[in-house]
């Protein structure tokens, strides 16, 4: 009897770890989920490239930025940097902070929630909003909601496809609503969600980085509503 119990007592416990562990945006992800995030993020750090090339002869060579050096003088930076380094930069970030929640995965280590959403998230969200508010400022343009609204629905669409692709049953956000009725398969048409909503992310900022907000809006709205056809279809 102490046998039996010894072995089943390790597989509850893992059960209910799994069940924990794949609530909002995941305590844990597989390996296939974490490789997917990692690329999606870097992407989404790089995209910000895109604009400034778009408007690199509208940035001057020097661009201030405001802050003051050790000399008491400001901190400029030339235009390459601005354009090039610093979405590298974030996109060196973002690899660290992706590495270093699969390493405290692998040794079994929890973050706090917030944690693990700022560790996957903050540095595109920083790279999107903040690098390339940076280079619309240096080429003298507004930062209007006309370039934060798209940019802000594109990653939403992001953590909203990183969401989807691996849902739980259980999760609080899902698309059971719509598979309640049908016979559409509940992990195949979240995955499917989750790579349209992924991939519309992706395409939003990058639309919206090259110029194009109002088609970028338009294939948000447009990602919104495949999925709904894709299960209607499937029911």
């Amino acid at each position: 009897m102490s046998t039996k119990k010894k072995k089943k007592g390790p597989d509850a416990l893992q059960r209910q770890a799994e069940k924990e562990g794949a609530r909002m945006f995941g305590k844990h992800v597989s390996r296939t989920k974490g490789r997917l995030l990692l690329a999606v993020t870097l992407a989404a750090c790089a995209l910000p490239v895109i604009l400034g090339v778009r408007l690199w002869t509208e940035i001057p060579e020097i661009v201030p930025t405001g802050l003051i050096g050790m000399d008491g003088k400001d901190d400029s930076l030339p235009r390459w940097a601005v354009v090039f380094v610093l979405p590298g930069l974030m996109c060196l970030l973002n690899f660290l902070a992706h590495y270093q929640l699969a390493v405290s995965q692998k040794r079994m280590v929890v973050p706090k929630a917030h944690v693990r959403l700022v560790g996957r998230w903050g540095f595109p969200i920083i790279s999107v909003l903040f690098c390339g508010g940076m280079m619309l400022q240096s080429a003298g343009r507004a930062w209007t909601p006309a370039f934060a609204a798209p940019c802000g629905l594109g990653l939403l669409l992001l953590l909203l496809g990183s969401h989807m692709w691996e849902c739980p049953r259980d999760s609080r956000i899902s698309l059971g609503f719509a598979l309640a009725r049908g016979k559409a398969d509940w992990d195949a048409a979240h995955r499917f969600a989750g790579e349209i909503w992924l991939a519309a992310g992706l395409a939003v900022i990058a639309g919206t980085m090259a110029g194009f907000s109002a088609g970028a809006v338009l294939c948000a709205a447009a990602a919104l509503i495949i999925p709904a056809v894709y299960i209607w279809r499937e029911g």
